[in-house]
């Protein structure tokens, strides 16, 4: 398109909205309907965004600072074979099994941003599951995997469509505690804040674990 010929099609186009524009200013009833009509349909969105926040809500816990979300044992059973006791937080105690020579915890975070921060809503967490991983790399690839979860999926799960559509008004965060040494009888507290996960060792096995890892 040449030069000339932009700034015609430019100025045509612009000369047609401006009219249609002062056209339906002429008939204020028709555009007082629409902006009604408009306003309505946004309450009617902002009212079903704010249910999906609160069903997403309920499947998740406040997160109040840093604080102890579960507690992680580990007893061997066999080569590469762990019995892994988690103790949640206020809440029960399981005895799962994993393989590999670490474990990793996994949460989702939810922070609320704008309007929804100034009502005071505390972000959420919701601990996603439990993994072993292999220190050979080609274990890593090759040997069983196991990934336990902690936690039932919601409809409509509000983390995952922020992570894909960047939601309004909240940002969801993948939290995970590193992947932690697997020793017989060693226990790690994980804690979480709103940033994520972090495992911190409570007795001597752990602490010899993590010294002998570091080496």
């Amino acid at each position: 398109m040449s030069h000339a010929l932009a700034i015609i099609v430019l100025t045509v186009t612009g000369g047609v909205l401006v009219i249609t524009g002062l056209w339906f200013f002429l008939r204020p009833r028709w555009l007082l309907d629409w902006l009604k009509g408009m306003a309505v349909f946004g309450l009617i969105l902002v009212g079903l965004y704010s249910l999906v926040m609160a069903v997403n809500l309920a499947g998740y816990q406040p997160l109040k600072g840093l604080q102890t979300v579960a507690t992680i044992s580990t007893q061997r059973e066999a080569d590469q074979i762990w019995r892994v006791t988690v103790q949640i937080e206020g809440g029960s105690s399981n005895q799962r099994t994993l393989r590999g020579d670490q474990w990793q915890m996994d949460a989702r975070i939810i922070r609320f941003t704008g309007p929804v921060r100034w009502l005071g809503i505390l972000p959420a967490y919701r601990l996603e599951s439990l993994s072993g991983r292999y220190t050979s790399l080609e274990q890593e690839r090759t040997a069983p995997r196991t990934v336990i979860g902690l936690s039932e999926k919601t409809w409509a799960d509000l983390w995952q469509l922020d992570r894909k559509f960047n939601l309004p008004f909240l940002e969801g965060v993948s939290g995970n505690a590193t992947f932690m040494p697997m020793r017989d009888g060693a226990t790690f507290d994980v804690r979480i804040s709103a940033s994520g996960l972090v495992a911190v060792p409570v007795n001597d096995q752990a602490r010899a674990a993590i010294q002998f890892w570091d080496q």
